[in-house]
């Protein structure tokens, strides 16, 4: 990749998360592997631990590493244990590039943190390349050295420079949401456990560009409604005000997969006050005297329908959180059909401390369009536990065949 130019990223897919001194995991070395039994990027990737084992601690480090994505020069990782720490962090992304029809096939690490000389805390050989489809390893990020200071890692490789340039030219680029989007930067949505919708507060509302309106590398959502310009209100407001017909889709978007099959839907938006209008019943309200459950699903289905782009990473944190069991399953229906829909740009992973969620994510069960994987968080008793169990059903599994 030499130029900018006519550049395609069609394919931006993790395949390992590798943490070494990382919130829980402070004693050894924990790997993610984001691939299935052979060896191709997941699409759709389920974490499930008992509360405190880590889940929330992985996708923070991801939106951390993401922020990397773009940038020349970084004062701070905003992760506590890569900034004052002696944490540190690869990602491996397999990148598929298309240049003026030229096709190339890279294994991406990105790294962050107490780095040594050497870097890498996972080598990738030939074999290894070979075995994922990549061509060649590269790697990027920034090292935090003793003095603090951050030393950014694969400056000498041209890869690398044209590769951050590319996504810092992306970054504020307009996109054409809630239809198949053109642009090809990765993007990542972050949606954190503690999502919701409050009132709006500003008494001074206008037609304004909503904040992070255009390509980022990251997302973050949480709370809606604190501040007129990061609102869900101003999002619907300015999509109306577009007039292009990209309101209807957002409206049509709400309505068929959150509220289908009830009696409240999305009407639409008011002039004064500017405010989106739900219907319960032949009743009109504002967004947030909607159900929690609701609005956690209000809130992700409009923000992905604004936000993505032809190569985004979905991480939803807690995914069951506010929700009924039916609605859980309905969402992760939602989710599947999602990642199907967008196969292979759409990369889906979600945490949850409920066991019985992976049956509705039925890994065992082989979809067209998904690639399941998964990953259960144990601390080493848990493990060592399970290992005795599997030892000692191995044992009497064979005694019986013996006998």
């Amino acid at each position: 990749m030499a130029v900018i130019e006519n550049t395609l990223i069609e394919e931006f897919a993790p395949i390992r998360l590798t943490l070494d001194r990382i919130g829980p995991f402070q004693y050894r070395l924990e790997e993610f592997d984001f691939t299935d039994a052979e060896d191709e990027p997941c699409n759709l990737f389920l974490m499930v631990s008992k509360n405190g084992r880590g889940k929330t601690t992985v996708l923070e480090i991801l939106v951390a590493m993401m922020n990397m994505l773009g940038q020349t020069e970084l004062d701070e990782f905003g992760f506590e244990d890569l900034d004052h720490g002696s944490g540190r962090a690869q990602w491996d992304i397999r990148v598929k590039l298309n240049h003026n029809g030229r096709k190339e096939t890279v294994l991406l690490s990105l790294l962050a943190g107490r780095l040594g000389e050497d870097t890498a805390l996972r080598a990738w050989g030939e074999s290894d390349l070979k075995r994922i489809g990549a061509s060649v390893w590269q790697r990027g990020g920034f090292r935090r050295l003793a003095s603090g200071r951050m030393e950014a890692i694969g400056i000498s490789s041209e890869w690398i420079k044209d590769f951050t340039a590319l996504i810092g030219y992306g970054i504020g680029e307009r996109q054409q949401i809630f239809e198949g989007d053109p642009l090809t930067y990765p993007t990542l949505l972050y949606f954190s456990a503690y999502r919701d919708i409050i009132p709006v507060r500003d008494m001074e509302r206008s037609i304004t560009t909503p904040k992070g309106w255009g390509y980022y590398p990251v997302h973050n959502f949480a709370v809606e409604g604190r501040v007129w310009n990061e609102s869900l209100d101003n999002l619907l407001i300015w999509l109306k005000w577009l007039d292009d017909g990209r309101f209807d889709k957002a409206v049509k978007i709400v309505n068929q997969r959150v509220f289908h099959g009830s009696s409240t839907y999305l009407k639409g938006v008011r002039k004064d006050p500017p405010e989106a209008v739900i219907v319960t019943e032949n009743y009109e309200h504002r967004l947030d005297r909607l159900s929690s459950g609701e609005k956690s699903l209000v809130q992700m289905f409009l923000r992905i329908g604004a936000h993505m782009t032809r190569n985004t990473l979905l991480l939803i944190d807690e995914v069951d959180v506010h929700l009924h069991t039916q609605w859980r399953y309905r969402l992760l229906y939602d989710l599947k059909k999602l990642a199907k829909e967008y196969y292979p740009s759409l990369t889906i992973i979600v945490t949850s401390h409920a066991y019985e969620i992976m049956k509705a994510f039925a890994l065992e069960l082989v979809e067209e369009n998904l690639r399941k994987g998964g990953h259960i968080i144990e601390t080493p008793e848990e493990e060592e536990k399970a290992g005795r169990i599997v030892a000692e059903a191995r044992s009497i599994d064979n005694g019986e065949s013996e006998k």
